[in-house]
């Protein structure tokens, strides 16, 4: 079964996003860096990401196995150890589906 692991949103001012979605969605920030805020809502992850930075809106799609993960579409091994398969819906909606490793696990459950 798969299930959704956050959803990215593109801003221009992540410092004024940050207190918006704290002040009105009651979110906890969980990681914070110069282009991307991980939040905590009540029963999703919302991922602040700076539009200079990334491309695309997007919602991610979380995968067990790392074998699992989509052969077509963008592959991204990002910094944190989850890498990540960006493709697009017939509508052009960009789904990410995102494999965690051990380190990258341990980082989101604040054990590292």
């Amino acid at each position: 079964m798969l299930t959704v692991d956050h959803i990215a949103l593109r801003v221009h001012d992540l410092k004024k996003a940050r207190k918006w979605y704290e002040e009105n969605l009651d979110a906890k920030v969980l990681f914070n860096s110069e282009f991307y805020i991980r939040m905590s809502l009540n029963n999703t992850t919302l991922a602040l990401i700076d539009e200079q930075k990334y491309l695309h809106n997007h919602i991610g799609i979380l995968i067990e196995n790392v074998d699992d993960l989509p052969k077509n579409g963008q592959r991204v091994e990002h910094r944190d150890g989850t890498i990540g398969v960006y493709v697009r819906d017939p509508f052009g909606n960009v789904i990410e589906y995102i494999w965690y490793s051990e380190e990258a696990k341990r980082k989101v459950d604040g054990e590292a």
